[in-house]
């Protein structure tokens, strides 16, 4: 993975993103436009409390302006748990995130702080997090839309569209046309192994729509901003897990063997490679119920 710092990437007419390295599990980006008189939009709110308090410090370091929007961009701890420190602000997410964080799994946050999510060793997340994370109660999204939504933030037109379900049901892309620009959220994972959890042919044609759009510069949900190179080595990595987790589902491979075995050739030098085994048991989970 390049190197890159933590801390606000400045993008162009107050437009900023905030990058967390290593892009690691629960270590994600964010962003916000600052507009005169309209406040701060936020994207994104990170998983610790600590790390939710540091954005906010790099946000104030430019702009004193009240926060007036948040946008979470889909329903995972490490995007949302920050919430409630974005203090007055009205959040904005797809209806089916909203319905994620109102499911009694994902609400489960005093069970996530004691012990890690299911499937995640404890080395994997920083183990002063999970004291933090007991008192972490973060608001649900209150304004949701189906489709599309428009949002006038300043000079700043912006556009949520969702493309269907991919990584979760209800992930959000957040385009500023203006600046051919886009904060992706986790539909987006650059030099760091994506993790599955919706549905991946879905999430291919997303890669497809991103690399026919021509947006020259992509905020990922996790690991340094990017463009159509990263968008393809991702999407590649798709096709490549999923050719070859079909065919061992299709001979009669066991889940156990095919966890045990999936070749995912150079891909298996990116980071967080455990999640190809995590992605070939939701897969197999999958084709299972059909």
């Amino acid at each position: 993975m390049p190197k890159f710092d933590t801390g606000l990437v400045e993008l162009g007419d107050g437009i900023y993103a905030y990058l967390q390295w290593d892009g690691g599990w629960g270590v994600s980006n964010a962003g916000f436009v600052d507009s005169d008189g309209d406040g701060l939009l936020v994207i994104d709110a990170l998983m610790a409390p600590s790390m939710t308090q540091e954005f906010v410090r790099a946000m104030r370091t430019v702009s004193s302006q009240p926060f007036s929007k948040l946008i979470n961009t889909h329903s995972h701890a490490d995007h949302t748990n920050g919430n409630q420190f974005i203090e007055g602000a009205e959040i904005i997410a797809h209806q089916n995130c909203r319905n994620e964080m109102l499911d009694a799994e994902i609400l489960a946050r005093e069970a996530a702080a004691k012990s890690p999510p299911r499937g995640v060793k404890p080395g994997w997340i920083r183990d002063d997090w999970w004291e933090e994370l007991a008192v972490v109660q973060p608001p649900i999204p209150a304004v949701t839309y189906g489709k599309s939504m428009s949002i006038q933030q300043g000079e700043h037109q912006l556009t949520l569209e969702y493309r269907g379900e991919a990584h979760t049901t209800g992930d959000s892309l957040v385009l500023f046309a203006d600046q051919n620009l886009f904060f992706s959220g986790d539909l987006c994972f650059f030099y760091a192994t994506p993790l599955c959890r919706g549905n991946l042919e879905n999430w291919i044609d997303i890669c497809d729509y991103l690399l026919e759009s021509q947006i020259e510069t992509v905020v990922p949900g996790h690991g340094p901003i990017g463009g159509s190179m990263e968008i393809a080595d991702m999407r590649e990595y798709f096709e490549v897990i999923h050719t070859r987790t079909r065919q061992m589902f299709d001979t009669g491979v066991s889940l156990k063997q095919a966890m045990e075995q999936i070749d995912v050739g150079e891909f298996a030098k990116w980071p967080e490679s455990e999640r190809n085994a995590m992605n070939v048991a939701h897969l197999y989970a999958l084709w299972d119920r059909n």
